[in-house]
């Protein structure tokens, strides 16, 4: 295969990539002064043309913001990200960790926030299906582990002629399930990129409770060791989220008129349960806002006689009210009416009851029987493998709450913000073990030591 002049382009799929001294050699900018990135223009002209979009994914990628002021995470964080895009030098391996909650706008934020520093994004998508060598005659399937080494050594040592930008970044949203248990081969990998890469790499991580990536593969012995930079993002604000869904109405009105309708009463019942998910508003927005022919309204999609807030479902859940009901009981508010508001916020929704529960128990031993209940609901939360478990969780978690509160304390109890301290915790708790053993080993007697020298002086002599 004869390789041609002047171009940057790879014939074959691997490479020997031993440290080299030899510089790159920097590609021939066509002048295009007038031409603005394809994937805008492109998209945002289709888009004018038609009001009768269908496809959702189409709508999703309409609804992405354009510029960096409307984008949802704070100007503080983007000033940091793009500060830290241009301190990097292009031939020089960096990584950053870019931490948040789930749908709070990371990736959307460096994507856009790359394109405007004139970087190319190369993102890894964790394959499916298995792939098979393409150098090998035996067709043997390679590991998930080798194919993201060798995407990872590609995309931040060689640039891709599909570009326009001058630099190129690779972005990891799914890291391989493998370095889960294998940390040692990611510690190996990420020291072969500092060796070998010429281009910076974005992690982004996804903050939960039972996430593992920022305790083992990026702890903080990690980051140090590497020099790795990390950023931590919180949740869309209240006025951040409003502002966004303005926006997004007015798109979703203009494309897909024919299939939605996005009123300011639908945008006010996003807004109420909105826990700074900017993916989840946008696709509640979408659902809440088909049209549906009234003859069907009720007999199909069923209506809804109010709007239940975050604050209103945990004050009903933790102060419940009860009426007869023949020779027992019924609540006012129905349990599963409750756990149907919040099926897509289960987790938060657990968290909330844990904060605020207490506040209205009596007695002890209802505050350990709803304590038995929420710890049975965080194991259930945990159990990544079926997703179902969760609105199980939801539900038996609301449900033994209001059984278990059988005279809840009438008083006025704000509701309280749960406290994200769970990573503070694990550090304190490592840092206070690691003391412990160092107190254990420093703290033998000094008559212990000359007793022990003293005994080896004895052998000596004997010998």
């Amino acid at each position: 295969m004869v390789e041609s002049k002047g171009s940057n382009a790879w014939c074959v799929p691997s490479f020997d990539c031993e440290p080299v001294n030899k510089p790159l050699v920097k590609r021939a900018k066509t002048a295009r002064s007038d031409r603005t990135p394809l994937h805008r223009s492109s998209t945002q002209s289709d888009f004018k043309r038609k009001k009768h979009e269908t496809s959702l994914s189409k709508l999703l990628q309409a609804c992405e913001p354009q510029k960096s002021s409307e984008l949802a995470i704070s100007r503080q964080k983007q000033n940091e990200i793009s500060r830290w895009l241009q301190d990097k030098s292009k031939g020089q391996p960096s990584m950053l960790i870019l931490s948040g909650p789930s749908g709070c706008g990371k990736t959307a934020a460096v994507k856009l926030l790359a394109r405007e520093n004139d970087f190319d994004v190369v993102e890894w998508i964790t394959p499916v299906d298995p792939a098979e060598d393409e150098n090998s005659n035996s067709h043997r399937v390679v590991r998930q582990g080798d194919r993201f080494e060798d995407h990872l050594i590609r995309a931040t040592r060689y640039h891709t002629v599909l570009g326009d930008c001058s630099k190129q970044l690779l972005l990891v949203k799914d890291l391989p399930n493998v370095y889960q248990e294998d940390c040692k081969s990611f510690f190996e990998l990420v020291e072969k990129y500092f060796q070998i890469g010429r281009e910076p790499v974005i992690f982004v991580c996804t903050e939960t409770g039972n996430s593992k990536l920022m305790r083992t593969l990026f702890s903080p012995d990690v980051r140090e060791k590497f020099g790795i930079d990390l950023i931590n993002i919180n949740a869309a604000t209240p006025t951040a989220m409003k502002n966004m869904l303005k926006r997004v109405s007015g798109t979703l009105n203009s494309i897909a008129g024919d299939m939605l309708h996005v009123s300011q009463r639908h945008i006010d019942e996003i807004l109420s349960n909105s826990i700074g998910d900017v993916r989840s508003a946008v696709l509640n927005l979408i659902f809440v806002s088909l049209r549906v022919p009234e003859g069907h309204l009720k007999s199909e999609c069923g209506i809804r006689e109010e709007t239940l807030g975050l604050l209103h479902g945990i004050g009903r859940v933790t102060n419940p009210k009860r009426k007869p009901h023949g020779d027992s009981f019924k609540f006012d508010h129905d349990p599963e009416e409750i756990a149907a508001f919040f099926q897509s916020h289960s987790v938060v929704f657990v968290k909330f009851l844990q904060e605020n529960y207490l506040n209205t128990i009596r007695t002890l031993e209802e505050a350990a029987v709803a304590s038995d209940i929420l710890s049975l609901g965080d194991v259930l939360n945990s159990e990544w493998r079926d997703p179902n478990l969760r609105k199980v969780a939801l539900s038996y978690c609301i449900r033994g709450l209001m059984l278990t509160n059988e005279k809840p304390v009438t008083a006025w109890n704000p509701v309280r913000k749960p406290r994200d301290d769970h990573s503070n915790i694990r550090r304190c708790l490592v840092t206070a073990e690691a003391r412990c053993y160092e107190a254990i080993i420093k703290s033998i007697p000094k008559e212990t030591n000359e007793t022990l020298n003293e005994d080896e002086e004895t052998i000596i002599e004997e010998d």
